[in-house]
């Protein structure tokens, strides 16, 4: 096996193989190989953009890498395998962070296509968003006594010693994932 990336010139199932192994989990095989067959299907025609999707996946994004578009929808949200999602989220928990929310992205200055400027084209390179935390989620978790302590190489997080505390973290917790 080639230890080079594909190129857009390459079959179809060779790139959407070399994509599937740069995926984060979260997501079963299944449903993320219909999502990336989904993607290199809708770029075939669109080889500039098809190369710098493979270069910002296989590089991790430490190359720069152009916007990778696919038409909006009328509704905004993509269809795969019978699941409707927000495309950018879609693909950016598939190749960066597969516990993300919907509203944790945000878009970098250099994209020209992003989610949440309304073109008729949508960016889905991961590496076009930032990940944020939720202002409302910070301030929910100031009230509940659970702090986050940051040391430089790690962060831990100190529950609160009162247990009804510890309930109301319990329950943010999973009301929050």
């Amino acid at each position: 096996m080639s230890l080079n990336p594909p190129s857009s010139g390459d079959a179809c199932l060779s790139i959407v193989h070399s994509l599937m192994c740069h995926r984060q989990g979260g997501e079963n095989e299944s449903f993320a190989k219909r999502a990336i067959e989904s993607l290199v299907k809708k770029l075939k025609e669109k080889k500039d953009e098809l190369d710098s999707l493979i270069t910002a996946i296989t590089t991790n994004g430490a190359h720069p890498s152009k916007c990778v578009t696919i038409q909006r929808t009328l509704d905004g949200r993509l269809q795969v395998a019978g699941r409707k999602g927000f495309p950018h989220v879609i693909y950016a928990r598939l190749w960066r962070w597969p516990d993300l929310h919907k509203n944790e992205l945000k878009h970098v200055k250099f994209c020209q296509f992003a989610f949440d400027l309304k073109y008729d084209n949508v960016c889905v390179n991961p590496y076009h968003y930032e990940r944020v935390v939720s202002p409302g989620i910070g301030l929910s978790l100031q009230n509940t006594g659970l702090s986050l302590h940051n040391t430089g190489k790690e962060s831990s997080v100190r529950k609160p010693h009162d247990p009804h505390k510890m309930h109301a973290v319990r329950f943010l917790l999973i009301f929050i994932y």
